[in-house]
């Protein structure tokens, strides 16, 4: 459902989750607006166009330009000051998504990160517009498919968390899980052609049992269904965002035998990468590709 700056409140949030919908997607955003924060929700914002605001949070106080975006999570303190005419977008987005995000996105949006602010270059701040806009497209449909929305929502998650990386490198290394968050860089360095456990803990210094204790605790997921997790999430962004074949996203995926890769997809979602690929071009999620299967 898309909601105007006027009438953002807790009611509204509420009516949109109890049609089933976990994303509420605000079109134009101010101070009152941003300043509302919805319970069990967190928000990703993105300033279009901006001159001389702030927003001051817990971590710091930061000058608002064009072409920022920001994750603001529940339990934190925001103070917005925008200026009038400023232009952007928010998604509102129930806890629920977030508990759907693979081990591998979830500290991104977890209160262990310090990078609530992303000045993106150019080119990824598009991507980030892009995938707001079939977010919204998505909402609009008349057909409104909920998990299709997630889905969309968790793309975005991989393209910021992408970005976190690339921009910060070890500075988020910096954390009071640092050995579990290494693993997580780690793997997501090495997945394509890393898949054994004994890597990882090799990499690490320390042995396989320990980087499961390790792992099972930050992510309470084993080591191996990481990376499994993490290969279908990078799976998904392909079939979603390009015009590969399924054989050559299993090959670039470091599947030398695609049936192998075609049984790991359909046992962690539930559907083979080609029906998966079909059900987004169904809803016109794909009309921009030429998809080849």
């Amino acid at each position: 459902m898309i909601i105007d700056k006027a009438r953002i409140n807790k009611n509204s949030v509420e009516e949109v989750y109890n049609q089933g919908i976990d994303v509420v997607f605000q079109d134009e955003i101010n101070a009152e607006s941003l300043n509302f924060f919805p319970d069990n929700s967190f928000t990703i914002i993105l300033i279009d166009q901006c001159d001389h605001g702030k927003c001051i949070t817990d971590l710091g106080k930061y000058d608002l330009r064009d072409q920022q975006l920001f994750i603001h999570l529940p339990k934190r303190d925001y103070k917005w000051d925008l200026p009038l005419h400023t232009v952007g977008r928010r998604l509102i987005i129930k806890d629920s998504v977030l508990k759907t995000f693979s081990p591998t996105l979830k500290f991104t949006f977890s209160s262990y990160s310090k990078f609530e602010m992303i000045q993106p270059d150019e080119e990824t701040y598009h991507r980030f517009s892009i995938e707001f806009n079939a977010i919204r497209k998505e909402i609009l449909a008349d057909n409104v498919f909920p998990e299709l929305i997630n889905a969309r929502v968790r793309l975005l998650a991989l393209i910021i968390n992408l970005w976190v990386e690339h921009a910060y490198g070890n500075k988020a290394l910096n954390t009071p899980d640092n050995l579990a968050f290494r693993f997580h860089m780690l793997v997501d360095k090495n997945f394509k052609n890393q898949k054994n456990v004994a890597f990882y803990a090799q990499e690490l210094c320390i042995t396989p049992n320990y980087l499961g204790v390790i792992c099972r605790k930050q992510y309470v997921v084993s080591p191996l269904e990481f990376i499994k997790e993490r290969i279908i999430l990078e799976a998904k962004n392909l079939l979603h965002s390009s015009d590969k074949s399924i054989k050559e996203i299993a090959f670039e995926l470091g599947f030398r035998n695609f049936s192998h890769f075609s049984y790991l997809f359909r046992m962690k979602t539930g559907s083979t990468p080609k029906a998966y690929r079909e059900k987004l071009a169904e809803t016109g999620s794909h009309s921009d590709y030429n998809i080849k299967r």
